[in-house]
């Protein structure tokens, strides 16, 4: 009798996920659900005060939404398993390919007393001067005027092929598959 109670297969342990045997309330996937509701709901607010007034609102609502938007974005990808990885892929690999074409464009243009490489800025400049222009005009009187003119330009004046290349290399480090881990007991 004592020899089957040993032989016998233990039971099974119920799992305890919190204080009284509830889940975790707050986990990374409930709190990139509450960031990003946060971010539609405060932007979506931003649009419409901006529609029924005709002008825009104070920018309070673009600073909460844009802040949830990044806190919801650093808990998608802190955790494995609310990873984006497919849409990861397909901006490294989109990144991949603006890196070639800037990589192209750089390589191809004739240079002339010293010029290296184009950066970003330039490259904006060229292409999307009212694009700029109004980001320009949105950064500095919406969030703050020391966010572009030391921070967003410094960073724009960068080569256009190692920004593109570097969020590639980033996107694709992040949309990398999951590795699986087996582990195998042997009762030898």
């Amino acid at each position: 009798m004592i020899l089957g109670n040993l032989t016998a297969a233990p039971a099974p342990l119920k799992k305890v996920h919190g204080p009284i045997g509830r889940a975790p309330f707050m986990t990374s996937s409930t709190l990139l659900k509450v960031f990003a509701a946060l971010a539609v709901l405060s932007a979506t607010a931003y649009f419409w005060l901006w529609y029924e007034m005709g002008e825009a609102p104070h920018g309070m609502l673009l600073q909460v939404s844009a802040g949830s938007l990044l806190i919801a974005l650093v808990a998608s990808l802190v955790n494995p398993d609310t990873r984006p990885r497919l849409m990861l892929r397909f901006l490294a690999a989109l990144f991949a390919l603006f890196t070639l074409i800037s990589f192209a464009a750089d390589v191809s243009r004739p240079r002339s007393d010293g010029e290296g490489a184009i950066s970003l800025l330039q490259h904006l400049q060229n292409l999307a001067p009212a694009f700029l222009s109004a980001l320009e005009h949105t950064v500095s009187h919406q969030i703050s005027p020391i966010l572009w003119d030391p921070v967003l330009t410094t960073f724009l004046s960068l080569p256009a092929t190692m920004i593109f290349l570097l969020i590639a290399v980033g996107c694709g480090f992040m949309g990398r598959p999951r590795r699986r881990v087996r582990i195998f007991a042997n009762d030898y």
